[in-house]
């Protein structure tokens, strides 16, 4: 569930044809980090502001559909992105989809609008959308986060 259910207001099943490749609104991302871990839920959300207290969520990756949630629904939803600065995500926000300078209410304080972290590796600094977080690094390499240009080259 994305939302705990007392927020929605109703939830409606749709054929995935009818969701829109790049709907308005903000974008959240699921950051799927781990190589070796299959992800089958949701990776992408579009939160679109309806009017009043009503957000409409588009959702989708193995699961899609859509629903219109409470304004309580869209603050719940962005608790997601609230993680400790040294961490990589597992939801993050497309920069493009939100004006860093006028935030939507519902993102947590401090929300970082496009987050990096370093290599371990190669310390190159990077979007947190672009690394690899493998269990167990490649012998030879140590660490716990690598860019995307260690990781292929080893």
């Amino acid at each position: 569930m994305l939302v705990s259910e007392e927020y929605i207001i109703k939830e409606i099943e749709i054929d995935e044809r009818e969701l829109e490749r790049d709907p308005p609104g903000v974008h959240l991302r699921y950051n799927h980090t781990e190589p070796s871990v299959i992800s089958d839920g949701v990776n992408f959300i579009a939160v679109i502001e309806q009017g009043g207290d009503e957000y409409r969520i588009d959702y989708w990756g193995y699961a899609f559909g859509r629903m219109y949630i409470t304004s309580e629904g869209v603050q719940e939803l962005g608790q997601r992105l609230d993680y400790e600065e040294d961490e990589i995500p597992s939801w993050t926000l497309d920069p493009e989809t939100v004006d860093a300078n006028d935030p939507p209410w519902w993102l947590p304080d401090d929300t970082a609008i496009d987050p990096t972290a370093a290599c371990d590796n190669c310390e190159v600094t990077v979007s947190v959308r672009e690394v690899v977080t493998p269990r167990q690094p490649p012998v030879g390499m140590d660490g716990a986060v690598f860019c995307r240009d260690c990781w292929e080259q080893h």
